[in-house]
């Protein structure tokens, strides 16, 4: 692979995760972190604490763990509140001319839309944590489940669902068939403009997926009969929501002066040998080809960008330089106590004066470890290559991470680079197009 470049030589190498006691942050409106949402603010919740809501482990095959209570409720069979869709906060009236990602209507969405039929087209079809009602109301270990996830509890192979009622309110019982555990889902109902329906009949929980056919309707849990099903409902109403616990990161604290802690995996694996997805820069799901008439933001060439761009030769220019959260790999992701690392993070990374790199294999797989001069702690970055149109190039040679930092050539972004060798490691600067791997950092 052709690519223009400058490298840093360092020196790398052990793997030591540290276990951390697991923090809550609350999100503002604008994906900050730095206020409590109105939900809580009444009870005084700091903006920093121990998470305390419970959840069940029903030994289902992807491991999910599910919230034993709806948001807005102390007891499993207590109602909680309603949210519309992408909405973090109940109201007294749910329909188009409340609702917050649309202009008046069912064919005005403003924000996730797949078709131009319903509004303006972002193929955005699961939401952010910023508009996750989960995320912005219980703190960043928590979201509202996956439609995967719904219709994985709903499955007859892993779970029963049983008509009972719990301390005198209606529902329906799920009980693991692997392990006895049980979950239950109050009848809610569902709010409609400024009516609560059909509480104690049926019960409506909201998925955070989008349904891509119908771009003014997301997918949800429900139920009227007997059984538990997954469908899809009109996001302005309001309906319960049930969240899920996101899954907990390790990540290594190397005794940096910046006090960055280091994910232990790439974003895609669940160790730190294998190699995980790969990102374009900007986009966050890998695909099948890495070229620019592929590439999110651009028009099909290395001189119209659309988005990230700080010179009118290589696009429209917006003057921004670092990815923001919504574009972010590790936090689109992982959730969002993550991010990509900023280009003085990889180079605090790799500096001599704070680390030592080796070249070396961890269970068969070549890369390159980097060991802590202040506590021996250490990091290994697998040689996952590249993805370039459709081919995997340098698996096994060479490692290329993304950081969340533009180039001043708007069509590249800053990387750090590896190669074999004793201590070839390194920034550079690569085209937004290729498919790297992605190394978080925790906020």
């Amino acid at each position: 692979m052709k690519r223009i470049y400058f490298t840093i030589i360092a020196l790398v190498v052990t793997l030591v995760a540290s276990a951390q006691t697991i923090r809550v942050y609350k999100y503002n409106g604008s994906g900050g972190l730095n206020s409590t949402p109105s939900y809580l603010s009444s009870k005084k919740v700091e903006v920093v604490y121990e998470d305390e809501q419970e959840w069940v482990d029903l030994g289902l095959p992807s491991g999910t763990l599910w919230a034993t209570c709806n948001i807005g409720a102390s007891k499993p069979e207590e109602y909680g509140d309603y949210f519309a869709w992408g909405e973090t906060a109940p109201k007294s009236k749910y329909d188009w001319s409340t609702y917050k990602w649309c202009n008046g209507s069912s064919t005005t969405m403003t924000k996730y839309c797949t078709k131009s039929s319903y509004g303006m087209v972002d193929d955005k079809t699961e939401l952010f944590p910023w508009d996750d009602a989960a995320t912005t109301n219980w703190g960043s270990n928590w979201c509202m489940p996956s439609f995967e996830q719904v219709q994985e509890l709903c499955n007859s192979e892993y779970t029963t669902i049983k008509v009972t009622t719990l301390n005198g309110v209606n529902g329906r019982l799920i009980t693991s068939k692997k392990n006895g555990k049980t979950l239950f889902l109050p009848a809610a109902g569902e709010r409609n403009g400024a009516s609560l329906k059909n509480t104690g009949s049926s019960g409506e929980y909201w998925s955070r997926s989008l349904n891509p056919n119908f771009s003014e309707r997301a997918y949800y849990m429900g139920f009227s009969t007997g059984s538990v099903t997954g469908g899809s409902n009109t996001r302005c109403y309001g309906l319960s929501v049930r969240p899920v616990r996101v899954k907990e990161h390790e990540y290594v604290d190397l005794g940096l002066p910046s006090k960055t802690l280091w994910a232990t995996c790439n974003v895609g694996a669940e160790k730190p040998e294998e190699y995980g997805d790969y990102f374009a820069w900007g986009e966050t799901t890998p695909k099948e080809t890495y070229n620019w008439s592929t590439y999110k933001w651009c028009n099909g060439s290395s001189t119209t960008m659309t988005k990230y761009c700080t010179h009118i030769n290589y696009g429209t220019i917006d003057n921004k330089t670092e990815l923001l959260l919504e574009d972010d790999a590790a936090t689109v992701n992982w959730g969002s106590d993550w991010r990509m690392p900023s280009l003085d993070q990889i180079d605090e990374l790799y500096n001599s004066a704070y680390t030592t790199t080796e070249w070396t294999t961890l269970n068969g797989v070549y890369g390159r470890n980097i060991t802590s001069k202040t506590n021996g702690k250490s990091l290994f970055l697998p040689a996952a290559g590249a993805r370039d149109e459709g081919l995997l190039d340098d698996v096994g040679s060479e490692g290329y991470y993304w950081t969340r930092s533009l180039y001043s050539y708007s069509y590249a972004a800053y990387d750090l680079y590896f190669q074999s060798g004793p201590n070839y490691i390194g920034p550079r600067y690569d085209q937004r197009r290729y498919g790297f791997s992605v190394r978080p950092v925790r906020k």
